[in-house]
């Protein structure tokens, strides 16, 4: 049986044969917490996919401001601009746990994408999702306030890595509340004053860095509600 990484939606429309090719021909590395991984400017020359772990992407700005772009968990790829060729790394990528990743650098990438052309369509499909994503994150810090951002962003973590426990939806990728807060665009305080008031109204449950929504159906209702 094949690894689960291989199930990844960047190999849509292959035969098992083809998915045990391309496993073959990938390097595998490991990263330990807070190693980095590719820096934002650097030659993009590795395509990625996550086998475990997670990565945090982060964009430096002119100001010298770091952003957190997104999160990639396993099954995940990262660094899809290395198929467009002669381009740099748009974000600089952190291991914040113990990661293992595929590696495919671009002399042993080219030769699969043009045996397997469908997966340069996968991979422009993904870089595409993101870049909904991107501009549905900017749509909510315009239009949206602080309660209804946080549930988003709690949802769309839950799709990312949520797993289905009695007591709800674990969200397996732990979070700080300062990493909660960038991505939503407001400030620690409000996040911790927020997620509490959730807490005591029943719809998550936290432990340290660990969430468990409770009801993901009133996490739903809030972040559809305008807030008063």
């Amino acid at each position: 049986m094949l690894p689960d990484v291989t199930r990844s939606r960047i190999f849509d429309g292959l035969t098992e044969q083809e998915r045990r090719t391309w496993l073959t021909a990938a390097q595998v590395r490991d990263y330990r917490r807070g190693q980095t991984v590719v820096r934002q400017g650097e030659p993009a020359d590795v395509f990625y996919l996550v086998e475990r772990g997670f990565l945090k992407l982060i964009q430096l700005t002119p100001e010298g401001q770091e952003l957190i772009v997104r999160f990639v968990g396993p099954g995940e790829p990262f660094g899809g601009i290395v198929a467009l060729e002669a381009a740099s790394y748009p974000v600089t990528g952190l291991a914040i746990e113990q990661t293992r990743l595929r590696g495919w650098p671009i002399a042993a990438l080219g030769p699969l994408l043009d045996e397997n052309p469908q997966v340069r369509i996968n991979i422009m499909r993904e870089i595409a999702t993101h870049m909904t994503d991107a501009l549905t994150r900017v749509r909510e810090l315009a239009t949206k306030r602080v309660g209804q951002r946080l549930a988003h962003t709690l949802l769309r973590l839950m799709r990312q890595c949520g797993r289905a426990t009695p007591d709800g939806v674990h969200i397996t990728h732990t979070l700080t509340r300062q990493e909660l807060a960038e991505l939503t665009g407001t400030t620690l305080y409000t996040v911790s004053r927020t997620l509490s008031q959730w807490e005591a109204d029943g719809v998550i449950r936290s432990a340290g860095r660990q969430l468990i929504v409770r009801s993901p159906k009133r996490l739903d209702q809030i972040a559809r509600t305008v807030e008063e």
